[in-house]
């Protein structure tokens, strides 16, 4: 008798499997929750950095890890600090990647994040270079190595990608790297813990990015740029990134900005022909940014048909 049933419970077994992994990736693996922990411990004398990041339903988008994997290779440590809950099966998708991940709800933009990781990494000195980076941007370039062997060059205390000339000159704080004179100054923690809840993102620009430049030359620290300013000079906008096809294809920037593809940035050129340039030069990145825009059910995806 129970030899008739064995092939229809084998059945039900392998149905109800399936069912727990099903309720598992429904419930448990997306449910949202904070966390602040140490997933490896850090390497001393390498490089560092804060990644600040921000997801409205907690998840990490694929060019988020891509920007991670790159930068992993210039910065072993690297403390991942997004400004909302994370879903818990994301973790694991970070886990090969940080060292530290930071989530929860903090309302300071990016800079509250930046303020958040260095405040880790000060209490578990020495490291050499610090970067603050995060994921308004999209990585297009194949490695960040090139970045810092011109910093070296540039003989510079402290680097961006740009710079802007709104409010001040400054260099803009979606990539910064610092030599150790400069982020471990005590008037750098100063200035990071300065940093408090603003009404909205343009006031945290001008209220802590534009300033920073000017407060650390203050110093005597020397700044650079890897796509000098002055050789942006015939594109009019203060913002350069408002012109991507031409940062991308004529000046070989390594980043992209997100806002293109929203109506947060004064784009001057075409976003179909910067689809088209970023399909042939970087489809690794091209992929990357359909996936994350499909996800935000964005409109602008019309222009990459």
């Amino acid at each position: 008798m129970l030899k008739r049933f064995t092939p229809l419970l084998s059945q039900i077994a392998a149905v109800l499997v399936i069912l727990s992994y099903l309720i598992r990736w429904g419930f448990y693996d997306r449910q949202l929750i904070e966390v602040d922990f140490q997933l490896v411990p850090y390497a001393k004398g390498e490089n560092a950095a804060i990644f600040a990041a921000y997801s409205a339903d907690g998840t990490v988008p694929d060019y988020v890890l891509d920007y991670l994997e790159k930068l992993k290779q210039i910065a072993p440590n690297i403390v991942y600090v997004t400004d909302n809950p994370i879903r818990r099966g994301e973790i694991k998708k970070l886990e090969p990647l940080v060292t530290h991940i930071t989530a929860y709800r903090h309302g300071e933009y990016d800079w509250g994040s930046y303020k958040r990781g260095v405040a880790r990494l000060w209490h578990n000195q020495p490291f050499d270079k610090l970067i603050l980076a995060n994921d308004s941007t999209l990585p297009v370039a194949p490695s960040f190595a090139p970045i810092l062997e011109k910093m070296r060059a540039d003989n510079a205390d402290f680097y961006g990608i740009t710079a802007n000339e709104d409010g001040a000159y400054h260099l803009q704080s979606y990539f910064l790297a610092f030599t150790p004179a400069v982020w471990q100054h005590p008037a750098f923690g100063e200035y990071l813990n300065a940093v408090k809840p603003e009404i909205n993102g343009l006031t945290v620009a001008y209220r802590y990015e534009v300033p920073f430049t000017n407060y650390l030359e203050s110093l005597g620290f020397k700044s650079a740029a890897y796509i000098p300013y002055d050789t942006l000079r015939d594109l009019p906008l203060n913002d350069k990134n408002c012109y991507p096809l031409t940062m991308l294809s004529k000046h070989n920037a390594p980043f992209l900005k997100m806002r293109t593809f929203t109506n947060r940035l004064n784009v001057q050129e075409s976003r179909r022909l910067v689809f088209a340039w970023l399909e042939k030069h970087a489809p690794n990145a091209y992929r990357n940014l359909l996936t994350h825009l499909r996800h935000i059910s964005s409109p602008y995806l019309k222009d990459a048909r």
